[in-house]
């Protein structure tokens, strides 16, 4: 087995465990994010591992996940059909946009992960949107990092992002008023 086909299973446990987070806690937009990164990160194992026949899928679902994921990770959960019909409406947008357009959605969905008082632990949540702009803009692209290929980095580091927004009590769309929790007890 090859390095890239560790790492994006290394990908896909990181956004299921993240996902049973989220299911575990009613979140059920954030579930279906995580869940999108995952199912993603499965079908580049198998076009990593020589499975040519799903890199068709893969290249879809990767703009599919590219641009909604962090929409619905960013909202958690939503109460009430008016809000449901509103996700419903900029998902739709953010297939719609150019790329450069959905690139600014998403960042705007990121900062709104990371928002304080958006999370249980905001140091985490904090963590996890800087690494997945780092993934995003500094690591993402052809080539090798120390022989290391980037497209592996890129995929640790979105993996790091999911355990840190696991594991920060991400908020739904109801945001609180109080200090967030520190990272020790």
């Amino acid at each position: 087995m090859n390095a890239s086909v560790i790492c994006e299973l290394l990908l896909s446990a990181a956004c299921l465990w993240a996902a049973a987070d989220s299911l575990r806690h009613g979140q059920f937009c954030r579930l279906a994010g995580f869940v999108l990164i995952a199912c993603t990160a499965l079908l580049g194992a198998l076009v990593y591992g020589g499975v040519e026949t799903a890199r068709p899928a893969h290249q879809w679902l990767t703009g599919v996940s590219g641009r909604i994921s962090l929409l619905l990770i960013a909202v958690g959960s939503l109460h009430g059909f008016s809000r449901h019909l509103l996700l419903a409406v900029l998902g739709a947008l953010m297939l719609w946009l150019p790329q450069q357009a959905a690139l600014v959605g998403n960042l705007l969905a990121v900062i709104a992960i990371a928002w304080p008082g958006r999370s249980g632990r905001w140091p985490l949540a904090l963590g996890g949107a800087l690494l997945f702009v780092l993934a995003g803009l500094g690591i993402a692209g052809p080539g090798q990092w120390l022989g290391v290929p980037r497209v592996d980095l890129y995929h640790l580091t979105l993996a790091l992002a999911a355990l840190c927004w696991a594991h920060a009590r991400l908020q739904g769309t109801r945001w609180q008023l109080r200090s967030p929790t520190p990272l020790a007890r």
